[in-house]
């Protein structure tokens, strides 16, 4: 099996100066362009007994399919928008590789990166 794993950055980070990252607490996944879970929730004890948290789930294409289409238009810069997984695949692989070689000194292709957490340190439990 072959996956992206990806982070994003700020599209107009300038060049030579370390990216800035996009911050997102949203969840949100599509599956096969008909079901979509969209929220806040994380599953741990302080969110589920604490914190005030919401998700919402549907199986409907007609809004699936174009908020997938809309998402993946922003942060690849309209260049990895297929619907063909295999050809999106490549193209987000394509995106990934010349960011990779910007990340020194250019400003971003675009808004997708590889994901990346060198952070060997931790600084919240929960």
């Amino acid at each position: 099996m072959k996956i992206h794993v990806c982070s994003l950055v700020a599209f107009d980070s300038p060049a030579g100066k370390p990216w800035m990252p996009v911050y997102i607490h949203s969840k949100l996944m599509i599956v096969d362009d008909v079901y979509t879970t969209h929220g806040s929730a994380n599953i741990n004890t302080r969110s589920m007994m604490v914190d005030s948290e919401l998700n919402i789930c549907h199986e409907h294409p007609e809004f699936s399919q174009p908020l997938r289409r809309r998402l993946w238009d922003l942060h690849t810069k309209g260049f990895g928008v297929q619907d063909e997984p295999k050809e999106a695949f490549v193209a987000w692989e394509d995106i990934i590789r010349r960011n990779r070689k910007r990340s020194k000194a250019g400003s971003p292709y675009a808004p997708l990166v590889e994901f990346q957490y060198t952070e060997t340190s931790m600084t919240d439990f929960d």
